[in-house]
């Protein structure tokens, strides 16, 4: 058995005596390729690659099967930019991110740990996706907030001031890009009218198909939040 990643899927590959290449996701998000016994690394690794969409799609779903709020403790996963990443624990005094393993350390709350880590990345992040599409768009907000508020992904105030959830990083970047449009534009139109959304498709001509996506993902909401 061999882990490997590919286009940052991590997976595991098994060989056998067997005559065709099979994958597998588990309830967990966690891949497995099982593959003849001689068959070269390079032909995995592109068969990996032209099954990468539906491997993302089987992860998502498993999560979605377990209502969007997988037990989240060492040995589970974590949703993480239309991927997932799988947690682990060591004496580690920050939390630390490679080949699709979120390490954080043994002591302390693991929510705790992850949702720092997760502010960490959004504030990275999500301030970048919005200038590309404040740039597209012509738009600029007043100014931008990370936060974790508990029902909203995004909101945009009356004065232009745009707040966005830490939780999108546990979605894919299309259904990011949708949230940060969706908010941009309310600086147009400050209600949800036709017009409004009309505004919205000019620019995300799917709008309505990535706004029903989000819609299944709500439980991201609270998936770190202290009970």
């Amino acid at each position: 058995m061999t882990d490997r990643m590919q286009n940052d899927i991590s997976y595991e590959v098994v060989r056998s005596n067997r005559r065709t290449t099979s994958v597998h996701v588990d309830r967990d998000g966690r891949v497995t390729v099982r593959t003849p016994l001689l068959m070269p690394g390079y032909m995995i690794e592109r068969f990996v690659l032209e099954k990468q969409d539906w491997i993302r799609r089987a992860q998502e779903k498993q999560l979605r099967q377990r209502n969007q709020t997988p037990v989240f403790q060492a040995g589970g996963v974590m949703p993480y930019l239309g991927g997932v990443l799988r947690v682990a624990t060591a004496s580690v005094r920050q939390p630390e991110c490679a080949n699709g393993v979120l390490t954080l350390p043994q002591s302390g709350e693991i929510k705790s740990h992850a949702l720092r880590w997760l502010k960490a990345q959004a504030k990275a992040f999500l301030p970048q996706r919005t200038a590309y599409w404040a740039q597209v768009m012509g738009i600029q907000p007043a100014g931008i907030t990370i936060a974790y508020p508990k029902t909203r992904w995004g909101s945009m105030s009356s004065k232009g001031a745009m707040r966005l959830n830490a939780a999108l990083m546990h979605c894919k970047p299309e259904l990011i890009d949708y949230v940060i449009v969706h908010e941009l534009s309310h600086r147009v139109h400050l209600n949800h009218s036709s017009a409004f959304h009309a505004h919205v498709q000019r620019y995300l001509p799917d709008a309505k198909t990535r706004r029903a996506e989000l819609m299944q993902l709500n439980g991201y909401l609270s998936l770190l939040r202290q009970e």
